[in-house]
């Protein structure tokens, strides 16, 4: 019966221990979120072929840096590309010059006080079916922006 209240006591004080180690960590992820300035804002597209004769849909995105560090857009944020209801592949090869399409753009840093737009591309399923885009900002609003495109 000892050995019980022994573990017991035991346990609650490495929880009474633990929890001002925890508050604090938890208090560092919160400042770090809050100290987060940036705005991701979905722009505009275009309609490639690659070099297959597959349609492409290159999204255009603004980064808006107010933070003091640089960052890039892939960094800040989860994007997703919607046709039909289903998400749309990234396309990462080359794509020919006409494209005028850099495949690290969305990798580039930008330096705090410094706006960018930065490019991603996605294989189309349907040539002139309506894409939906999406972007989960990591900001401290977590906020979530969506627009159509309506192709044809």
């Amino acid at each position: 019966m000892k050995k019980r209240y022994i573990v017991l006591i035991v346990v609650a004080a490495i929880i009474f221990v633990l929890s001002p180690v925890a508050l604090i960590f938890t208090g560092i992820m919160i400042d770090v979120n809050m100290d987060s300035k940036v705005q991701i804002e979905i722009d505009s597209y275009r309609l490639c072929e690659n070099a297959y004769g597959d349609d492409v849909i290159i999204v255009k995105y603004l980064l808006k840096n107010d933070g003091k560090d640089a960052t890039s857009l892939y960094y800040e944020g989860d994007f997703y590309v919607y046709q039909n209801g289903v998400s749309l592949t990234e396309y990462c090869e080359e794509l020919p010059k006409e494209c005028d399409y850099d495949t690290e753009d969305q990798y580039r840093n930008v330096k705090g006080g410094y706006e960018y737009y930065a490019e991603i591309a996605y294989l189309l399923e349907y040539p002139d079916g309506d894409v939906e885009v999406e972007v989960d900002d990591y900001g401290w609003s977590n906020s979530k922006k969506t627009k159509v495109f309506k192709l044809k």
